[in-house]
């Protein structure tokens, strides 16, 4: 049996709110956009990735 459980004890969340709380907040500060405009840039970071990925192997192919 742990000397602290209380150390090992775990909450229902996916995510420790009081985290992500603090994460949030530094994060709209140092960046100091809205949830909205970082949400859009993070989404098409996400998209571009593999379509700039799959450019660079097609024309790679293409060339080669």
């Amino acid at each position: 049996m742990p000397r602290y459980p209380e150390i090992l004890a775990h909450h229902s969340e996916p995510i420790d709110p009081a985290l992500w709380e603090w994460l949030r907040v530094k994060i709209d500060h140092v960046l100091g956009l809205s949830p909205g405009v970082l949400m859009i840039l993070l989404g098409t970071v996400i998209v571009l990735f593999p379509v700039i990925v799959m450019a660079l192997l097609w024309r790679k192919r293409r060339n080669g």
